[in-house]
């Protein structure tokens, strides 16, 4: 499975770690220039606040420009892909996980999500599918990540449909009604920032550019209507079959100091 790695032209550090940490563990990669922040207008800024409820940075929206951008690379090559932010962190047994994705039917209302965030979900109890070290279980609520996802061409054509107008992208995007979201565990993706044991993370925690932009207070409580509503509906379909509870890692299986350049 190709992995495509969003990542700014200049970010160099970022780069060279994740060049390093692909060559490690053997995975076909790429990198796709992000879309750059400082290029939008404080127009198109607001513009894109305008449709959601909470405070929008520029960096918001360059990321969910960004990741449209990818959806795009998966179209065209017509084949589910890893995408993946530049400051993630992957296990030394994911090629497993990435098998026993591939190893299951394409579907057109199917992701998965790789990640850990230390933020409770709502998972089916239940799996759908496990391998024996990994397995996959139905997200009903996952209000943050989006550094280290599959996607295929399906999906993908489907989420740049949802995504003509701007949503903070990960709140948004694993709340989709038509989505079939699944969470692999024990995670093998982790963003450095929330990755112990690393001692130099200065190059891979970014701080805002400018100004939050919010919208107007009657759209922004008709926007919050609607999205918990959303969530209302999916934590329903999960009533009797999931649970609330962190995300399963395995510490052990990632790099002890991975901001470290190997000797």
């Amino acid at each position: 499975m190709k992995t495509l790695i969003i990542s700014r032209k200049a970010e160099d550090t970022r780069r060279r770690f994740q060049t390093r940490q692909m060559q490690a563990l053997g995975l076909d990669f790429e990198f796709l220039d992000a879309f750059e922040a400082r290029d939008l207008t404080p127009e198109e800024c607001q513009k894109a606040a305008n449709s959601w409820p909470s405070p929008t940075l520029r960096e918001d929206i360059a990321c969910f420009t960004s990741h449209r951008i990818a959806w795009r690379r998966v179209i065209d090559r017509g084949e589910r892909m890893l995408i993946l932010e530049d400051d993630a962190v992957l296990s030394e047994s994911i090629a497993d996980a990435l098998a026993g994705i591939e190893a299951r039917p394409d579907a057109d209302d199917i992701a998965y999500d790789l990640e850990f965030a230390p933020r409770d979900h709502i998972l089916a109890k239940r799996p759908l599918w496990t391998d024996g070290i990994y397995c996959a279980r139905r997200v009903f609520q996952n209000r943050v990540g989006l550094a280290g996802y599959v996607v295929g061409p399906g999906a993908a054509a489907r989420m740049l449909k949802d995504t003509e107008t701007y949503g903070l992208l990960d709140a948004y995007i694993w709340h989709r009604a038509w989505l079939k979201a699944y969470q692999i565990e024990p995670a093998p993706i982790i963003q450095m920032q929330f990755l112990d044991g690393s001692a130099d993370k200065a190059a891979f925690i970014r701080k805002s550019i400018d100004r939050a932009f919010k919208p107007g207070k009657l759209r922004k409580n008709l926007l919050r209507l609607k999205i918990e509503g959303i969530r209302a509906r999916n934590l329903i379909r999960g009533w009797l079959r999931s649970e609330r509870r962190p995300l399963r890692m395995d510490r052990a299986s990632f790099p002890a100091d991975p901001a470290k350049p190997a000797d």
